[in-house]
């Protein structure tokens, strides 16, 4: 079964109303950009309360993963955004819908640090990609001449 934004969002937050060592919950992926599919995974980040180790969160991970699994009825991808990747925290806030917001303070600390670090680092991300597609250029036309 498919879900669309607004019935996604309405579960997860009813799934996450008792589970106090969750701050915030956002929705991201195809369902935010209203390309999901019968085959599309529900991607949801969370930013769990200050103070828990990186052990209890990797094991809530999990728990919340096959949990909401079930409840779906199809694959979840569950990012721990205080341990992912600069680059992918910054996609996921570009295309995000917050389901659950319970300490704004904690939520627009870390949005405002991620973001100001991601810009710090942007030139570095731009060369990056710029190289990377020229190399995939060289590439294509050296399959191309055979």
């Amino acid at each position: 079964m498919i879900y669309d934004k607004k019935e996604c969002c309405k579960m997860l937050q009813k799934y996450f109303a008792n589970q106090d060592d969750i701050s915030t919950v956002y929705l991201f992926g195809s369902l935010v950009k209203g390309r999901a599919t019968s085959h599309s995974d529900v991607d949801i980040a969370v930013l769990f309360v200050s103070g828990l180790s990186l052990f209890h969160r990797f094991e809530r991970k999990l728990e919340i993963m096959n949990d909401l699994e079930d409840l779906f009825q199809r694959k979840v991808d569950l990012v721990d955004l205080d341990n992912a990747d600069l680059y992918f925290i910054h996609q996921i806030m570009r295309n995000k819908e917050i389901v659950l917001d319970r300490d704004v303070e904690r939520r627009v600390s870390f949005e405002v640090e991620k973001r100001r670090k991601y810009f710090d680092q942007k030139h570095f991300y731009d060369l990056y990609h710029r190289y990377a597609l020229k190399r995939l250029g060289e590439k294509g036309r050296k399959y191309q001449n055979g």
